[in-house]
């Protein structure tokens, strides 16, 4: 063997050892009973109280990017912050019924957002606030089951009314959800860029909804839910997003493509009764046998760049609705995933208290912490919701 050869192995050899997949094979060595998640759940609650910032919110616009991710136009950030706010005001409801300091910030946070305008699109071909509506709903929706605000139950229905309205005003021509609209910028979204994962997540957005009493034409769950089917591929893989649907066996279309969105698509359509207990499982399973294929894109700086297209961002957001998934399942068909997700979880957690899966301005931190924070919330079988 030459020693050029030889050299290029060793090389490949030190990336292997050194990669995403290699670490999470790695990681999987340790027990999942050996993992300390209530204790990465509590440094994370402490994370996210010490990093709230004086407003009430969390991130920041700040970037050290040299290449940041598109905006359109600036009006984007206010859509990535009130998202990211909200996902934070929702993973923090929980800690907040024991824990006074998550309590206080809770309570900065829910002012914020209702004091707030609503976020709205940023330009004609691009709209990130419609991922704003969507947390927007799911927290404000969580936060009318909590007594400690009853005195503000007017001020969060009428938000939470209007919220969904501007959900329903994003959904596309094709019944779907997605957040560009290129070479249209239509008052109503062409469709042609409505994604899977969006649109599963929308509609579970709208059912949380309308379980406090705010609803929404039934027509636009009904189109929803009928783009979720006409995605959904025999091998129970969702196709990223409209304009692949004349490309089934496109990579990102691809089972491991599709590890991070299927659950919040199947999950959809479970609620709705358009699918079953066994797709529901076996969402979840495919995550968990395959989950290397999601874990090296995590940290990458520039979507879709790892295998199957992934993305980092749909490391915390996949596993999140995992955990939903798995706790509408029979604890006997639970329990060894849920245990492998709640391992899985703590381990990728920072140093710091926090964990991210993508670099987004100043936001990564805070919405990857509580996507993190609402997933071991899930898998807590014992606390109810």
């Amino acid at each position: 063997m030459s020693r050029a050869r030889t050299a290029r192995r060793l090389a490949l050899a030190l990336v292997l050892a050194l990669s995403p997949v290699a670490q999470e094979a790695a990681a999987q060595e340790v027990p999942a009973q050996e993992v300390d998640a209530p204790g990465a759940h509590a440094r994370g609650v402490a994370w996210l109280v010490a990093r709230q910032n004086d407003d009430g919110s969390w991130g920041s616009f700040h970037s050290t990017r040299p290449g940041e991710i598109y905006l359109g136009t600036v009006a984007s950030l206010r859509a990535f912050g009130q998202a990211t706010t909200a996902l934070c005001a929702l993973a923090l409801q929980r800690p907040a019924r024991h824990d006074p300091a998550a309590r206080a910030a809770l309570d900065r946070a829910v002012e914020r957002l209702l004091a707030d305008p609503p976020v709205l699109r940023a330009q004609g071909d691009t709209f990130y606030d419609t991922w704003t509506h969507v947390y927007m709903v799911e927290a404000l929706a969580a936060l009318e089951h909590d007594p400690a605000y009853g005195e503000r139950k007017a001020a969060l229905g009428e938000a939470l009314r209007r919220e969904v309205a501007l959900l329903c005003e994003r959904q596309s021509a094709d019944g779907g959800w997605g957040y560009y609209d290129f070479d249209h910028g239509l008052a109503r979204p062409s469709g042609l860029e409505s994604t899977s994962f969006l649109t599963g997540a929308a509609l579970l957005a709208l059912q949380a909804a309308a379980e406090v009493g705010v609803t929404c034409d039934g027509r636009v769950v009904e189109a929803g839910l009928r783009c979720l089917e006409r995605l959904r591929l025999p091998d129970g893989a969702f196709v990223y997003g409209t304009y692949l649907l004349p490309y089934p066996a496109h990579l990102a279309n691809r089972a491991k493509g599709s590890l991070g969105r299927a659950q919040p698509c199947e999950l959809a359509l479970w609620s709705h009764g358009r699918s079953s207990p066994e797709r529901l499982a076996a969402a979840v399973e495919r995550l968990r046998e395959q989950h290397h294929f999601l874990a090296i894109g995590r940290g990458r700086p520039y979507p879709h760049e790892a295998w199957y297209y992934t993305a980092g961002y749909y490391v915390l957001f996949g596993r999140y609705y995992a955990a939903r998934a798995l706790a509408v399942l029979p604890d006997d068909e639970r329990a060894d995933a849920a245990a492998w997700l709640a391992a899985t979880t703590a381990r990728d957690q920072g140093p710091s208290g926090s964990w991210f899966d993508f670099p987004l301005y100043g936001f990564h931190e805070a919405y990857g912490t509580a996507y993190a924070l609402l997933t071991l919330q899930a898998l807590r079988a014992d606390e109810p919701r």
